[in-house]
Order: structure tokens, then C-alpha cells, then sequence
């Protein structure tokens, strides 16, 4: 009988090329599944001549390098690493422009048109992944020599004390610390030669024991370390993704295995002795809490929200099966953050996608109470407003769609002008309340500077909630970035043509709406400022001193960071509140193009409203007061979008702010 030849597979993946191992071409295949290490295939780009960009050549890595063995000795503190760099906006470009609103005449419509971001830019089809990048200002010669490293940790104290450092601000999972926080010590690893296009846990020097260390890690590993001297090369972005997801896909597995081990006689099979992570959080709770931390970076940076939302789904699940959300006065400070940080990211996935959570704050069942950060601090938790912020979001889409926003059919309701009344008047109460977070960041503790993030994240959301309600009257739908983002419309889906109206707001939706477009506009123009100011003063992450006191690493956004070493590697926490930025900037651009043409045409009296309805004699004063308010406004959100790239997940977005930003303002002083 004739011996079965096996032919090749038409792609082998990265680890059997560099193993020089027959790979069967499956998704894992088996080598890959009998060595437990991650399997990983790259495009081909064979067949045809390749779309090219101008940044192409600067997107092309050179062949990877042998490595080093790790670790990597550190780098001298005197060395400082370059700023996060993008390209100018001709590398951006956009079908046609908008033209403005029915209630401006023709002529003024001509001139907003002239005037609008991607104006006079011509439609290019290229590769979305060569078409923007964070890059190092170091030369070729340095990217070549350059070995990507990773960020990771030999202990479970040192993830925990990475966690506080990084994470804790803007997604407090645990309580507080039970030992005194100290300064970072991550390992700089390198993959030994012979294994530079493999990724497998066997590798690291350190694998986490449980499935929350190890969705904790798929998070920390993203942050490039101080040792690497070109973060952003593209060797060194791959190599910070794999990983991460070998981590993230080790933690989901984790965490279904200790699910069902929950329902066996013994229970866990880690013995209750044992401290992992932290000691005054059961280990029966580390399914819950990784899910969270999982459903947060499918989103912050795979961008992946319909896995966002199943990762929220089933830690919430996983909680009621465990009876975390019926304890009353009896939970623990940690059962508490594990149900309201799943309440937080199921809402959180159901505002991004529009769509209805699976359960409400407001159900019967829930009576674990919120947690408590610091009753000394004088300000009010941040939980439950957080908690109200997402659900007023929700409503706000609701609503929107009685309007008919959206393709639907506008409700009849005669009650609908009053519900829109009320839900206004509803934000404006959260935010007053919200508006007690403000003022200097301070880091005397870590619970006090979580605390104080949280409510500006509150913030963020509550001034959003108001602008979504507002947006749509004030620039009826004008789409202004190219793709989809959030709840924007994007120019792609829209089609516009030169010759094309604005989507028409529909007489029915205008006779229910209690507020005129210039009421909207100043009002989403006030919200949008604030978000701006709030992004300015969001905390980098912190350095400590050997005596656990918080000692600042960074300063708010527009000061000089006391340590330049590190000023372009880390983003503002994890970036889920992206979406409140992406709105902001919406706003503001739409208002500062209108104003350019108001004055342009010399129908500036029609802009009075928005600055406070000046004396002709001072009208170009204040319009030029207004332009640079809204310039330095946009200039923030542009700056931490650009700086939170660092997660893929929001890249897209920092793609068209900075188009937008660059365009809008290039060639002006």
C-alpha cells in the first residue's frame, strides 16, 4: 500500500517557521497545542502590488534581530525617551465635506464647507494599518540595533503592587492595599535567540497562578518598559500583543477551569492559606474580578466590544450564581468591587452598543452596597454616580430614538418634549454632584487618588450624557470622521457628495425637542469644554517611595512630567472613557468651523449667542477668544487620544482626532 504523502500547508504559523516544525495549518495547530505555547499566523502579502502609503517605508520593520538573553540590564535615568509622534493630516483622507445645518443660508453653507476638516482632500484607498502609527524620532540605524522587550514580573506581589500602580485609579478591583505600595520592578525580558518569532508562556520567567494575575498581566504587559529604547518600533508592538493576549487567552481559560471547580464539594482548588494577589480577597472571587479585567481590554485594546460585553456578561452571571449580589450590610469591601465593577462593565458595554444590559442597578435582587473608598476624604463615593452616569446614558439613547434619531420611526408620544426636559434637568443634578470631584489631584494615598479619578471618570461621563442629548439637535448628524466611532456618524457610511444635503432633521423631530439648535449648541459647547479641562488634569501613573506614600511620577497634562525618561510610555490608566473624548471633539470642531465662516462671510451676529452676545465694536474679539478656547480644547483631547494609542483598541480614534486636529489647524498660527 502506497505511503500517504502529507503535502505542505499553503501557511505555517510564526512558531513552527521559527522551529523549522511541519505545521498543519490549523488555528492552534498541533505542535503549537503539544509545546502550550501561542500560535500565531501572519498575512501573506503575496498577489498583487501592494497599496502604498507615504508612511509605508517607516511601517516596514527590518528583518527581527537575534536577542539578547533576558534580563535586560536598565537604562541609564538620563536618557529620555521621545515623545509619541503622528503623522501630518495630507497622510489622512476623506471623501467630500460636509455642508452645515437648514436653518444656515446658502452662502454660509458654501463657506463651512470650504472651511471643514477634510476639505479640498481627495479619497485614497489605503492599508488602515500602515496609515498611522505612534513612531520613535531615534534613527534607522537605532530601530534596527533595537530588540523589542516585553514588561513582566517574577511574583505575585509584584503584579499586585504593578496593579495599584497602573490599573487601580481607573478600575479599582481590589481594596486597599494590605502591604505598603513600593516602586515598580518589572523585568525587562527578552525571548532567548532561536525563539524571537515564537510566543510561549515557557519562555517567561514568571507565570501568574491564578486567572486574575494573569488578566492583570495581559493588561500590564501593553505598558512598554523603561528599557526598551524604541517602544513604538513595530517589532516591539507585536511583540507587547502577543503576549498580552497569550495572557489574556491563558486568564479566560483559567477562569472557566476555577468557575466549574467553584461547584465541586471542595471548592477551590487553591487551599485557603494560600495568599495570591491579595489576602483579603477569596480566591473564589479571582474568576469574577478577571473577567472584568478582561472585558475592559477586549475593548480598550482589541476594540472588540461584542467581546467586551460577553466577558461582562458572564462575570455578572458568575457573581449572582455566587450570591455576590445579595449580601447586604454583610459583604466584604472585596465581594463589593467584584459586583459593582461587573454592574460597571456590564453598563459600560451596553452604552457602547446602544443596546439594553441584562440587569439594572435598580433590580430587586441587589442589595450588596456600593464600595467605600475614604469617608474622610469629604467627597462623595464615586460608585453609585458612576453607576447613575452609565444608566443616564442609556435612557439618553432611548430617548433619542423616540426622536427618530437613527433611521427609526419618531415616536407620537405627547409626553416625549417633557421626557427630554426632565432627562436634562436630571443630568444637570449629576452634575452638581460630580462637580465636587474637581480641583487639584491629590496622591496621599492610593485609595484617595483612586477615589478622585473615579470621579473625574464620573465626570467625563456625566458631561458626555449631556452632549449625546444635545448633539444631534445642535448639528443634526454632520459626519465628520471617517469611520464610525461610538455614536458619531462617519462620512463613509453617510456618502456625502459635494452635491448632497446634510441628513434632514425631520419636522416632527424639531416640534418635540424643547430646545433650538442654538440652545443645544451652547450647551454641548459648555460640556465639551469641561471634558477637555478634565482630560488636561487626569493622572499619569505614580512612583512611589519606600515608605508607601504616593509620590508623583507625573504631572497633569499641560505641566513638564518630573521624569521625562518615561513622559511618552504610559497612557492615562485604561483608556475606556475614550468615547467621552471622541464626542468632545466633535463638538468643539463643529462650533470652531462654524464661527471660521460666520466670520468669513461677515455673518458673525449669527454666532452671538455663543459668545454671550457681544457689542459689534468687540464681536471679532470675542470670536477670536472663543476660536483659541476652543483650539487649546481640542488640542488636549487630541494629546491624551495620541498618548492612550498605546492600547490598540482606541488607535483608530487617535488616527482621526489627529487628522482632524491637523487639518483643521495646519498652516495657522
Amino acid at each position: 500500500m502506497p505511503r500517504e504523502v502529507k503535502q505542505p500547508v499553503k501557511a505555517a504559523c510564526l512558531a513552527c517557521r521559527a522551529s523549522k516544525t511541519r505545521c498543519d495549518g490549523q488555528h492552534p495547530c498541533k505542535p503549537c497545542m503539544e509545546r502550550s505555547r501561542g500560535c500565531h499566523y501572519q498575512p501573506s502579502r503575496r498577489g498583487g502590488p501592494r497599496r502604498r502609503t507615504k508612511y509605508d517605508a517607516v511601517s516596514q520593520s527590518p528583518k527581527v534581530p537575534h536577542h539578547q538573553p533576558h534580563p535586560v540590564p536598565p537604562r541609564s535615568p538620563s536618557t529620555a525617551t521621545p515623545a509619541i509622534d503622528v503623522p501630518d493630516a495630507n497622510s489622512v483622507s476623506a471623501p467630500g465635506c460636509p455642508v452645515p445645518p437648514q436653518s444656515i443660508d446658502s452662502s454660509l453653507q458654501s463657506i463651512i464647507g470650504l472651511l471643514s476638516p477634510f476639505s479640498g482632500m481627495q479619497s485614497t484607498d489605503v492599508d488602515t494599518e500602515f496609515l498611522w502609527q505612534p513612531m520613535d524620532t531615534t534613527s534607522s540605524s537605532e530601530t534596527a540595533s533595537a530588540s523589542p522587550i516585553l514588561r513582566v514580573y517574577t511574583s505575585e506581589e509584584d503584579i499586585a503592587n504593578a496593579y495599584y500602580l497602573y490599573i487601580h485609579p481607573y478600575l479599582s478591583l481590589l481594596p486597599p492595599p494590605a502591604v505598603p505600595i513600593h516602586e515598580d520592578h518589572p523585568i525587562a525580558f527578552q525571548p532567548p535567540p532561536g525563539e524571537t518569532c515564537t510566543v510561549e508562556s515557557s519562555s517567561l520567567p514568571y507565570w501568574p497562578r491564578s486567572s486574575l494575575s494573569l488578566a492583570l498581566c495581559a493588561i500590564l504587559a501593553l505598558i512598554p518598559p523603561d528599557e526598551n529604547p524604541t517602544p513604538f518600533s513595530e517589532c516591539s508592538v507585536w511583540m507587547r500583543r502577543e503576549y498580552a493576549n497569550l495572557y489574556a487567552q491563558a486568564a479566560l481559560n483559567s477562569a472557566d477551569k476555577e468557575i466549574d471547580e467553584l461547584t465541586l464539594v471542595n471548592g477551590s482548588r487553591f487551599s485557603p492559606e494560600q495568599k495570591i494577589i491579595h489576602p483579603n480577597v477569596p480566591v473564589r472571587l479571582h474568576p469574577i474580578l478577571a473577567l472584568v479585567a478582561l472585558s475592559i481590554y477586549e475593548y480598550c485594546q482589541r476594540g472588540n466590544v461584542s467581546r467586551m460585553r460577553t466577558r461582562a456578561n458572564q462575570a455578572i452571571t458568575t457573581a449572582m450564581d455566587l450570591s455576590i449580589h445579595n449580601l447586604e450590610s454583610h459583604a466584604s469591601e472585596a465581594q463589593r468591587r467584584a459586583w459593582w465593577t461587573s454592574m460597571f462593565v456590564v453598563l459600560l458595554s451596553s452604552v457602547l452598543q446602544e443596546t439594553s444590559p441584562i440587569i439594572n442597578s435598580s433590580d430587586p435582587r441587589i442589595s450588596t452596597p456600593h464600595p467605600v473608598f475614604d469617608a474622610r476624604l469629604g467627597k462623595p463615593e464615586p460608585w453609585p454616580l458612576l453607576i447613575g452616569a452609565l444608566e443616564t446614558l442609556l435612557a439618553i439613547s432611548s430617548i433619542l430614538t423616540e426622536c427618530g434619531i437613527g433611521g427609526k420611526t419618531p415616536s407620537t408620544s405627547p409626553h416625549l418634549r417633557e421626557k427630554i426636559r426632565h432627562m436634562d434637568s436630571h443630568v444637570l443634578s449629576l452634575i452638581g454632584q460630580c462637580d465636587l470631584f474637581g480641583g487639584e489631584v491629590r496622591r496621599e494615598s492610593v485609595e484617595g487618588l483612586a477615589a478622585q479619578t473615579m470621579g473625574m471618570v464620573v465626570r467625563l461621563e456625566v458631561h458626555a450624557a449631556r452632549t449625546k442629548l444635545h448633539r444631534y439637535r445642535a448639528f443634526m448628524d454632520i459626519p465628520l470622521f471617517l469611520e464610525k466611532h461610538c455614536d458619531l456618524a462617519a462620512i463613509e457610511d453617510k456618502g456625502i457628495l459635494p452635491a448632497s444635503a446634510y441628513p434632514k432633521s425631520p419636522a416632527e423631530f424639531e416640534a418635540i425637542f424643547p430646545f433650538t439648535e442654538m440652545e443645544s449648541s451652547i450647551i454641548s459647547l459648555k460640556s465639551s469644554l469641561v471634558i477637555s479641562r478634565i482630560f488636561r488634569a487626569l493622572p499619569y501613573p505614580s512612583l512611589c517611595r519606600p515608605d508607601g506614600v504616593l509620590e508623583p511620577g507625573y504631572e497633569a497634562m499641560g505641566a513638564l512630567p518630573s521624569n521625562p525618561t518615561l513622559s511618552s510610555r504610559y497612557p492615562h490608566g485604561l483608556p475606556y472613557f475614550s468615547c467621552t473624548s471622541m464626542q468632545a471633539g466633535y463638538t468643539l470642531y463643529m462650533l470652531l468651523h462654524r464661527v471660521r465662516a460666520a466670520i468669513v462671510s461677515d455673518r458673525l451676529s449669527y454666532c452671538y449667542p455663543l459668545l454671550n452676545y457681544p457689542d459689534p465694536a468687540t464681536e471679532i474679539q470675542d470670536s477670536e477668544r472663543l476660536l483659541e478656547e476652543l483650539r487649546h480644547g481640542a488640542d488636549s483631547l487630541n494629546t491624551a487620544l495620541k498618548r492612550n494609542a498605546l492600547f490598540e483598541g482606541v488607535r483608530q480614534m487617535a488616527r482621526e482626532m489627529d487628522a482632524a486636529y491637523n487639518s483643521t489647524f495646519t498652516g495657522r498660527v
